[in-house]
């Protein structure tokens, strides 16, 4: 089984749209922009939606007798000093006041709707990919050969599915610290010489004590013989960079 690594940053494109992003996830959110097609995409997308929204409000011409006394105000028509305005409610109705508010809470009220129902989209798409792997856990346990490999980490507590003959590795991690925004997991496979091969990047489950990931593997797992977790910034990294959390090895 393969999975493909996870953006951390589309999770924020929703509410950076709407300018309700703290200044700090603001600046990691468009300094990762700069690189990332998929994410300006998505975020072009927000956008497109909004302004889509706002074209449908039709404009409003002003009342008559308010476009008479402006067009008297011209420097053409009166040459005495500059006129200054003075709007009030009388000149535009509490009638046409009244229409705009609700045009303007009708699209705000549009707005909120379709951002809550991506965020539905994608709690209901984490359920979906946290049911398939449950149902691959069970289904291993079944395999005669697969392996339960404890985790050699100081405070980690978790095992390792594998099952090489079918190319299939399951991690269960109990109890991971959250990382920042700008951080996140990322594991490596081992092969006998110390090399290191990225095997996917994945951050903690926040409404479970554990965390269940599928090892990414483009080739055989038998071609390694161990398994590591380091932190690594948002993104993944080509090699290791950062802290070392625990250890297996096959």
């Amino acid at each position: 089984m393969t999975h493909e690594p996870v953006d951390p940053f589309l999770e924020n494109i929703p509410a950076y749209a709407l300018g309700a992003l703290d200044a700090d996830e603001s600046r990691l959110l468009e300094a990762h922009l700069q690189s990332c097609a998929s994410c300006q995409a998505e975020l072009a997308s927000y956008r497109r939606v909004g302004e889509r929204l706002l074209l449908a409000i039709p404009p409003q011409p002003p009342p008559a007798a308010l476009r008479k006394r402006l067009q008297a105000r011209l420097p053409g028509v009166q040459k005495a000093a500059r006129p200054r305005f003075s709007w009030t409610l009388g000149q535009f109705g509490l009638g046409q006041l009244g229409l705009t508010a609700a045009v303007a809470l009708l699209l705000v009220m549009n707005l909120l709707s379709f951002f809550q129902i991506r965020s539905l989209q994608s709690q209901q798409a984490e359920l979906a990919h946290q049911i398939e792997t449950n149902q691959t856990a069970l289904a291993m346990l079944t395999y005669p050969d697969t392996q339960t490999v404890s985790l050699q980490g100081t405070g980690v507590i978790g095992t390792l599915l594998l099952e090489k003959e079918r190319n299939v590795a399951l991690l269960t991690v109990w109890h991971m610290p959250e990382l920042p925004a700008d951080q996140t997991y990322q594991i490596w496979l081992i092969d006998p010489q110390g090399g290191r091969t990225s095997g996917g990047i994945f951050t903690p489950e926040s409404e479970l004590p554990y965390t269940s990931v599928s090892v990414y593997s483009t080739g055989s797992l038998a071609d390694y013989v161990g398994l590591g977790v380091t932190v690594e910034p948002a993104g993944g990294s080509s090699q290791p960079t950062g802290e070392r959390i625990f250890k297996v090895d096959f």
